[in-house]
């Protein structure tokens, strides 16, 4: 493994330190109170590799402010570090100066900037030669890993998430299938090695698909018992009956009425092609009335989705409003949160320039009025100045937190807002399918109308040889009345009227085959909801298998990654309320959440962090462990230690395991 040691910083002219060099032992105590420089020693280890203080910021105050809080001009800030790099020393070295140019007509220089140089084992060295370096030795995002206990749990979860799942490694689908019986049927599901989560959205979308299908069959079966006519066919049926015997019996006495053997001759032929006629009139009606009926099914299909359509046009438009306002919403609040945010900074400004103020009145005792001695005023005035610069601190990192808050609310509204376009987006892009079939169903149902207009007037009921029958039967009629011998006008005038009842029954029963049309119709979409029932539970089935498949995933990558470490545990997924699963990252210590334990164990389950990094990536690095008075014990580890200890020192003292001495 690869091991980086700092064995000397060599500090001039930065952030208030004007002069000081660190040796640097395995383990190194660097001891004193507020503002003496503990931090600004890690700030100035960053700095010389990545030209970063320590919190990862690339423009802070490098320079050494006078008592205004102004910067002093013409000093050379540098930091000048010593690494044992596997046992190999490299010497680097940052240097930033001001830059003074004499212009033109002008007496004095003028400053006009600054410049950076870089040094590496005392040779001099371009901007990327030095980065470059410093990239082999270790990169950027490693070291920020590796040597700041408490900065890994400060990343966003989906980036811890993502170094544990690179550390560990993925687990192939055919592990989980493995692991547990009830999964085995997903071997078949997914023969071609589909991904669980390509095969899961196409289960879904199948689901949403056939629940939207069976949603639809109650609206088309009321459809079709809608268009079935309730008649009382028995009693047509039986009246037809009567009809057409009255009409044989008025038939008979009209016939009565001419004795003549011809004449009986001529009706009884008559007859014979009245039933000819009859039996192919009937024929041709059946053959007319079947396109019709199958045409109104057609047509009242395809109202029932103009509707629907029509109707999910009418949620669509309502959804878009909500999301539309919604956006309006949002919009307004990053205008408020940025205002805020100006106003912080601002603040933030102006808390920053405060300077201490010492009040001469605290020199004297409020009892006697007298004059305290010179030490004893200098103990007052220090303990007022480190009062100040902590409300000033608190203050500070108070108005940071507001800022980094309303940060964090901007993110998340624009997040939103993007979402939002993309849902109006797709809500408008639905909306045009929608009404391009509308349009289309529209042109379809015209059509279909048209036929039906063409098949309604078009009813003339014909069939072929049909006017030959009919002048065959008018001429025997005629040939009839010839022998009559009495006066039959009265009996046929009623035997007229019968048959047009006659006509008008037969047209009534003829929905009898209307209707069973439509219910053979109703039981095939009774047949198809029940189907589509099926195709569901079946699919539902499908989903649960892909839940416990991501369950038993999380179970053993929660089991790989707690492997590689002692103390600490990684909950990567969270149980939702409606029982499934949601990502996220999050350390726990002895099942506390990091975010909640107290500091002791964030910088030993941080250094454990650190342990398992290292190893996999092969290096260690000095670790920078702030607050550490406020650990008994530190757990075991390989790295390089720096502690930055809060004590009563007035400047800092630094103290190495064998050696110790103060700067």
């Amino acid at each position: 493994m690869q091991s980086i040691l700092i064995k000397k910083l060599i500090i001039k002219n930065f952030k208030g330190i004007k002069a000081l060099e660190v040796d640097f032992g395995n383990v190194t105590n660097i001891l004193g109170g507020n503002a003496t420089g503990k931090t600004t020693i890690f700030d100035s280890f960053c700095w010389l590799l990545f030209g970063k203080d320590s919190k990862d910021r690339k423009d802070f105050e490098i320079k050494t402010l006078d008592s205004n809080g102004q910067a002093i001009h013409g000093l050379e800030h540098s930091v000048t570090g010593i690494l044992e790099v596997n046992g190999e020393e490299i010497e680097l070295q940052r240097i930033l100066m001001e830059k003074w140019t004499k212009k033109k007509g002008l007496a004095d220089k003028v400053f006009s900037g600054h410049e950076t140089t870089y040094y590496i084992n005392q040779v001099p060295a371009k901007q990327k030669e030095y980065n470059e370096k410093v990239d082999y030795i270790l990169p950027d995002t490693t070291f920020k890993l590796i040597s700041n206990p408490l900065y890994f749990n400060s990343i966003e979860w989906k980036k811890q998430r993502e170094i544990l799942l690179e550390i560990i490694g993925d687990i192939e689908q055919s592990n989980v299938i493995n692991y547990k019986k009830e999964l085995k049927p997903l071997e078949q599901l997914l023969s071609n090695n589909t991904p669980i989560d390509d095969f899961r959205k196409k289960v879904k979308a199948q689901i949403s698909k056939y629940n939207k299908d069976k949603e639809s069959i109650p609206f088309r079966i009321d459809e079709c018992n809608n268009s079935i006519v309730e008649d009382d066919f028995k009693i047509l049926e039986s009246r037809r009956t009567t009809i057409q015997g009255g009409i044989n019996v008025l038939a008979k006495q009209i016939a009565a009425g001419d004795n003549s053997s011809e004449r009986m001759k001529l009706e009884k032929e008559l007859g014979d092609l009245k039933l000819e006629y009859s039996t192919k009139y009937t024929k041709a009606k059946e053959s007319v009335n079947e396109p019709l009926d199958e045409l109104n099914i057609k047509i009242s299909d395809k109202k029932y989705e103009i509707s629907d359509l029509e109707h999910k046009i009418q949620i669509l438009n309502r959804d878009k409003a909500d999301v539309e306002e919604a956006i309006k919403n949002s919009d307004s609040a990053i205008i408020k949160h940025k205002e805020k945010q100006q106003l912080l900074r601002e603040e933030w400004k102006q808390e920053f320039s405060t300077i201490f103020e010492f009040d001469e009145d605290e020199k004297f005792c409020p009892t006697c009025h007298r004059e305290y001695e010179s030490e004893q005023i200098e103990d007052i005035r220090d303990n007022a100045e480190r009062y100040f610069d902590e409300v000033k601190t608190k203050k500070l990192n108070s108005i940071n937190k507001q800022g980094k808050e309303l940060g964090e609310k901007i993110k998340e509204l624009e997040a939103l807002i993007e979402d939002n376009n993309l849902k109006i987006a797709n809500y408008t892009e639905k909306l045009d399918e929608y009404s391009l079939k509308i349009t289309q169903l529209k042109t379809e149902l015209e059509q279909l109308e048209i036929q039906k207009q063409s098949l309604n007037t078009d009813k003339t009921i014909t069939f072929e040889g049909e006017q030959e029958l009919a002048q065959s039967i008018s001429e025997l009629k005629s040939k009839i009345e010839q022998f009559k011998l009495t006066d039959t006008t009265e009996l046929t005038n009623r035997k007229l009227n019968l048959e047009k009842e006659l006509e008008n029954i037969n047209k009534r029963l003829g929905q009898i085959e209307i209707n069973e049309t439509l219910r053979n119709r109703i039981q095939e979409l009774q047949e198809e909801e029940r189907n589509i029932a099926n195709e569901i539970a079946k699919l539902e089935g499908y989903d649960f298998l892909c839940e416990e498949f991501i369950r038993t995933k999380v179970e053993l990558l929660e089991e790989r990654i707690n492997s590689k470490f002692k103390t600490v545990r990684f909950k990567l997924f969270e149980q939702q309320i409606n029982g499934g699963l949601n990502e996220c990252c999050e350390a726990l210590i002895d099942g506390v959440p990091f975010s909640n334990a107290n500091t002791a164990s964030q910088i030993n389950a941080g250094i454990e962090i650190i342990n398992t990094l290292s190893e996999f990536y092969g290096v260690t690095a000095p670790i920078f462990i702030d607050n550490r008075e406020s650990v008994n014990e530190i757990v075991p580890t390989e790295s390089q230690l720096i502690n930055l200890i809060v004590s009563k020192d007035k400047k800092l003292k630094i103290e190495n395991e064998k050696e110790q001495e103060v700067a």
